[in-house]
Order: structure tokens, then sequence, then C-alpha cells
């Protein structure tokens, strides 16, 4: 895990803190509820994409790979697609999705909000 951490104000934070009480959260809880939707927000009609890490892609894509590797070495390129070759992106990107799939911007922001419920109370020093 990293710690992702920004500097305020005496004055700032005692108004972050003030608001995640007002909402009966822990300012650490907040703080990943704010950060989650935040990005959710942020990107909702921006668009974004980013090159994928190897970790990134998709049982199929990795297979879809392999196949292309395959049907790259031993047809012309004028035969590929016919050959079962198939365009697989190197990017992420959160626009253009099917209906009802997640883009990796809200399920990256979804995840960091679901810290803010996953915590213990009692681990914490703060108050809610």
């Amino acid at each position: 895990m990293k710690t992702i951490s920004i500097q305020v104000s005496d004055k700032q934070y005692s108004l972050l803190t003030r608001i995640a009480n007002s909402e009966q959260r822990r300012l650490s809880d907040f703080n990943y509820l704010i950060y989650g939707q935040g990005l959710d927000m942020f990107f909702c009609e921006r668009s974004v994409h980013i090159k994928k890490e190897p970790d990134e892609y998709t049982k199929e894509e990795k297979k879809q790979q392999a196949i292309n590797k395959k049907v790259e070495k031993s047809k012309p390129r004028s035969d590929w697609e016919e050959h079962g070759w198939e365009h697989v992106s190197d990017y992420m990107y959160n626009y253009d999705k099917p209906d009802g799939e997640m883009d990796f911007i809200t399920k990256l922001a979804n995840e960091i909000e679901a810290h803010a419920y996953k915590v213990p109370c009692m681990s914490s020093k703060e108050t809610a």
C-alpha cells in the first residue's frame, strides 16, 4: 500500500475536519470518499487514456495477443484478420464503453471509496 497526502493550512484542516464530523465521518474516511467521488466526477465528462501495464490486460486480451503473434509471424499482413487477428489496445480509457461495462476510472474510484467502509472505527484515534 502507498500513501497519498496533501498539505493544507491549519484553517483548511479545521474546516475539512468539521465537514467530516458533520457527515458523521472520521477525516480519514471522509478523505477516501472525497477522493473516490472526486475522481469519478472529474472524469465524468473528460476523457483520459493511459498505457496499460502487463498485469492490466484481461485473460481474453492476453489470449488474443498470443493469437495475433502467431498470425503476424506466419501470414502476410493483408491476411491477418481472416486468420483470427484482432486489435488489442495497449491503452485503458474511460470513454465509449459498452452499456454496463465499468471504465477504469469508475472502478478505481469505487475501490478507493470502499476503503472508507472497510477501516474499523475503533482502530483510529479520530472521532466521528
